[in-house]
């Protein structure tokens, strides 16, 4: 045998099983991570489920997903913001974000109040006025809606207020108000007043869609496996 066939013949004895241990290794991992992340999705649900009493945000250094958090303070009603393309059993809206000072000295809570329709007309909005009394208020932390890419800037109408916006972050909305703000926002409470449409859940795919890749995974690490067995007993037999 020549030196290129002895090279061949080494290529097609190592590369084959090294390629199936590759990604035996590989799906194996990729299935152990959508485990993971079932697990992550069911300890979300149940943070959400969660009944723990409010904590006062004055008291609080670091919120959890959808803690339950209390508040006291006035909204800032002058400087509204309306988050666009909001879907809501099938209609087109907004949610109303208002933004309450607690503190002079502390940055502003970034209160979602809620859902509304979106209107042919901006002019004729439902009222979205709050009054600005000192008040008290529940909910639970959350964050302001999010999208995978964002074409062109996130406000649109200038500087009118309310604000029109697509998927602002905080630092966006912060920028708007000229204020720093917090690191989360305050998902208003269902029994709470001056509030719209609210029906929190946590918006993302449940543990079910993970667990199904992952069978899916260990399925194809499973093939390589019995696939890869079987080569070795052939190429064993056809060498006795």
């Amino acid at each position: 045998m020549n030196e290129a066939a002895q090279k061949n013949d080494i290529l097609v004895r190592i590369v084959p099983p090294l390629a199936a241990l590759m990604l035996t290794v590989l799906f194996a991992v990729l299935g152990n991570w959508q485990l993971n992340r079932a697990a992550e999705k069911e300890a979300l649900a149940a943070m959400f489920q969660d009944d723990a009493p409010h904590v006062s945000i004055s008291g609080i250094s670091e919120v959890t997903p959808f803690q339950r958090i209390s508040a006291r303070g006035c909204f800032l009603g002058e400087q509204q913001i309306l988050i666009d393309n909001i879907i809501r059993n099938s209609r087109v809206g907004y949610f109303v974000i208002t933004a309450l000072e607690y503190d002079s000295g502390q940055p502003l809570l970034i209160v979602n109040r809620g859902w509304i329709e979106k209107p042919r007309d901006l002019n004729t909005l439902e009222d979205i006025g709050v009054a600005d009394d000192w008040r008290s208020l529940q909910g639970r932390a959350g964050n302001l809606p999010r999208v995978g890419i964002r074409g062109g800037e996130a406000f649109m109408n200038g500087n009118a207020w309310p604000r029109v916006s697509v998927y602002p972050t905080l630092a966006d909305v912060s920028t708007q108000l000229g204020r720093e703000v917090l690191p989360y926002a305050l998902l208003l409470g269902a029994d709470e007043d001056d509030g719209f449409l609210r029906n929190w859940q946590p918006r993302q795919a449940g543990p079910m869609m993970h667990y199904g890749y992952a069978f899916q995974w260990f399925a194809l690490c499973l093939t390589v496996i019995v696939i890869s067995v079987w080569q070795l007993r052939k190429k064993r037999g056809l060498h006795r």
